[in-house]
């Protein structure tokens, strides 16, 4: 697996780029699930940005890919299903701390 560069700490967002009727994005969907992670999931298929921003960002159109942005800005884009399953493991705790506080702030915002 390409292991990430990314310190303990350091990610700002992650989002999953996927669509419906592959079977490794449903599996790693499943895995988001198991694991208790509300990640943003964008469908290539039905938005056709979301299409362009991966081809643009990762440099090819295949999913699933895991989109990771550091803190200081710098982007991975993560492929293949068995990566992306096993950095959603090692790093659980800390994306539930960032989906949490990114939670936190859309709900003070709409206060």
């Amino acid at each position: 697996m390409k292991s990430t560069s990314f310190e303990t700490n350091n990610i700002k967002s992650v989002a999953l780029y996927h669509f419906a009727a592959c079977p490794y994005c449903a599996r790693t969907r499943k895995a988001t699930n198991n694991l208790g992670l509300q990640i943003e999931k964008r469908d290539i298929r039905l938005d056709s940005q979301h299409r362009q921003d991966l081809l643009n960002g990762g440099g090819k159109g295949q999913v699933p890919c895991l989109k990771i942005e550091s803190k200081s800005g710098q982007v991975e884009w993560l492929y293949e299903s068995e990566n992306i399953i096993r950095y959603l493991h090692h790093n659980v705790n800390e994306i539930k701390a960032v989906l949490t506080g990114i939670a936190n702030e859309q709900d003070h915002q709409a206060a």
